[in-house]
């Protein structure tokens, strides 16, 4: 039978985050850091998250103290930093001019050589599960009792579907996304894509970074029609039990909306925002990057979201400017074009 789905990516060492056994000269290597070196890691970890044997890079000149306290406690760390940047800690550091895009090429090697463990190991496919002939289901997955796939979707690899989720025609579920039990994905809908994150090359262009994270969604999930929901870069974009999207939603990599959430339809959240327990969102509105809407609050139509919203708090937008058309106004002009100041 196929293994439960779950909410949340933890491995045997409790990461949260990529999991993937790194050499220091390999990790050396990938970013043109020059040293000597023998350190091993276990997996990529994001600040806020880090364990014992991991790597992480800090992007900032300048972190908190309590941060810095944090980051001391922590054994056997690589930390890819700032040239300049210290560390009063075990971790072995590695100086780049740019961090970000630094661990970005080390997240091209861990795809490249692929490092990190697959989500699933086995094919199992329940007998129950009702799959269209017209749908693809590649490789590895895990897709439990009942589970029903429409025609024209493209399931995998290393995907999970819970018992009795529904995948409605023209779904794409790209690998590592985990579906909980008794969801629904509407109609073309994507989940599991790389996100919108980009680094620069050493020519200075941009390139997309890798987005290794994938897409967890809890039970009883609806997701409307024409969705789509990005893969976390190095954590998973998350979607917690009993979650409610519209259509049109798009959720940017690393987003986290939690249990009982309602998002109508229309709606941007961009990159690493929170949209917290039973808040609720209007139509077109917009969630800036790495925003927080708080738990029970309402964030009315067209409402552009760029400070915190706290507990329990609404958010509406101005209302429009309303006035007559002037009478000397041409009754067969075409919207605004050729109307007078």
């Amino acid at each position: 039978m196929p293994s439960p789905p779950t909410t949340s990516a933890g491995g045997p060492k409790g990461f949260d985050v990529i999991q993937a056994t790194l050499h220091e000269q390999e990790i050396r290597r990938a970013i043109g850091a020059p040293g000597d070196g023998d350190r091993d890691v276990e997996g990529v970890a994001t600040l806020d998250m880090i364990e014992d044997r991991s790597l992480f890079f800090v992007n900032a000149r300048e972190i908190p103290d309590a941060l810095r306290e944090s980051l001391a406690a922590r054994r056997g760390c690589i930390a890819i930093v700032r040239k300049g940047f210290t560390l009063d800690s075990d971790c072995v550091v590695i100086e780049s001019s740019d961090p970000r895009a630094a661990i970005s090429r080390v997240m091209e090697f861990i795809r490249a050589e692929r490092r990190q463990p697959p989500l699933v190991a086995v094919r199992a496919i329940a007998p129950s599960a009702v799959i269209s002939p017209l749908a693809v289901i590649e490789g590895d997955v895990e897709i439990g009792d009942d589970v029903l796939i429409e025609p024209f979707c493209m399931i995998g690899p290393d995907v999970r579907i819970g018992r009795g989720s529904i995948i409605r025609s023209g779904v794409r579920l790209h690998p590592r996304v985990t579906i909980g039990e008794e969801s629904v994905i509407h109609a073309n809908s994507v989940l599991g894509h790389d996100g919108y994150g980009f680094v620069r090359d050493d020519e200075g262009n941009k390139t997309r970074m890798p987005h290794l994270g994938g897409v967890i969604v809890g039970a009883h999930v609806a997701i409307g029609p024409l969705a789509s929901v990005a893969a976390g870069t190095i954590v998973p974009t998350i979607i917690e039990d009993y979650a409610k999207l519209g259509d049109y939603v798009c959720v940017g990599h690393n987003v986290r909306i939690e249990k009982n959430v309602s998002l109508t339809a229309h709606i941007i959240l961009a990159g690493h925002s929170v949209i917290a327990t039973e808040a609720w969102v209007g139509v077109n509105a917009s969630i800036g990057e790495g925003r927080r809407v708080g738990a029970h609050t309402l964030v009315g139509m067209d409402v552009s979201v760029q400070n915190d919203l706290p507990d329990h708090s609404i958010a509406r937008a101005p209302r429009p400017d309303v006035k007559p058309r002037p009478d000397d106004d041409d009754p067969m002009g075409i919207g605004f074009a050729g109307r007078r100041p």
